[in-house]
């Protein structure tokens, strides 16, 4: 039997840190030229992409418009639920209040004498006005009891499923908060898409809430190099597209990092300078932190914007709990 231990080394500086990615393994050789086991990659421990795997963050960053009922809602013309599913078929008898010769539900033009939900309390039917009025339901993201656009928020993020033909995986993500009725609820993130393997840590896609398309994907030949899987202080990696942007990715050291998912000591430092975005990918323009701790994944991100950040509130990552 023959033992063998794999390592990764990162130097700082002039002091080399021996990293233990992988313990020692036994491996029965059978002949001379057998084919080595593959490495594992480093970026597999310090950014896990695993199904199952989930983070919760306090954001302040970019505003997120909250979501929000506009108007009042119709319940549709009365009718008589005879199979009781709570929705009306074409056989079931109703009241035909317009008139118009068929029924009207929920999702069509209200007219005068159908029942609807006043939300403003009113009595009479507000339609849609794109504007968030007092009594109107609305998703509260930073808690302050008016629907706005929210600056301080929570995202849950979740690992939704990986494609291991390519070892890409997509990442989805949630803006979570109190609906103004005191229901927790959620609205739709964005959706990144990573890759961990021996050729580094890179960034293959972003679909952005707002802006439709994906600004990586459509207009980058290859992703962003966040890290090679070995690198040293001061590497540096830019990742340029033609009709896009620059990012330049710096690796800058080791450090501790404190946040509410708890105290994370060797947490690798990485300075990114993006410039020249467009559309979904505009806000990441300008120089912004991030740290990454092992086991864990992103742990902290500051900037690019003055006071913007991103903190580790909880996590669920290869089975452990965080805090």
């Amino acid at each position: 039997m023959k033992r063998r231990c794999l390592t990764t080394v990162i130097r700082l500086g002039a002091t080399v840190f021996l990293l233990l990615i992988a313990g020692c393994t036994e491996k029965r050789v059978t002949s001379p030229d057998e084919e080595e086991e593959p490495a594992r990659s480093f970026w597999k421990d310090y950014f896990p992409l695993v199904y199952g795997d989930s983070w919760t963050w306090e954001v302040v960053s970019y505003p997120i418009q909250e979501k929000f009922a506009d108007g009042d809602s119709s319940l549709g013309e009365p009718f008589e639920d005879l199979n009781g599913n709570g929705f009306w078929d074409w056989d079931e008898p109703y009241q035909d209040v317009d008139p118009n010769g068929r029924y009207d539900g929920p999702g069509d033009p209200w007219a005068p004498g159908i029942p609807y939900v006043d939300r403003n309390s009113n009595e009479q039917y507000d339609a849609p006005n794109g504007t968030w009025e007092e009594g109107e339901f609305f998703l509260d993201l930073d808690g302050n009891g008016i629907c706005n656009e929210a600056e301080t928020r929570i995202v849950y993020a979740s690992v939704l499923y990986p494609y291991p033909e390519d070892q890409v995986v997509i990442r989805g993500s949630q803006f979570l908060g109190t609906y103004s009725n005191g229901e927790p609820g959620g609205m739709w993130g964005e959706v990144d898409k990573y890759s961990n393997a021996s050729l580094g840590f890179r960034w293959h896609g972003h679909l952005d809430r707002i802006v439709s398309g994906d600004c990586i994907a459509q207009y980058c030949y290859y992703p962003i190099a966040i890290a090679r899987d070995s690198f040293e202080v001061g590497d540096s990696l830019t990742s340029s597209c033609l009709i896009a942007g620059t990012w330049v990715s710096v690796f800058e050291g080791a450090e501790e990092v404190t946040v509410p998912a708890g105290t994370f000591p060797d947490c690798l430092k990485f300075r990114s300078v993006a410039s020249d975005w467009r559309f979904g990918m505009a806000r990441y323009n300008g120089t912004s932190y991030q740290w990454y701790a092992k086991n864990v994944g992103l742990v902290k991100s500051e900037g690019p914007g003055a006071g913007e950040y991103w903190m580790l509130k909880s996590a669920s990552v290869g089975g452990l709990d965080y805090p």
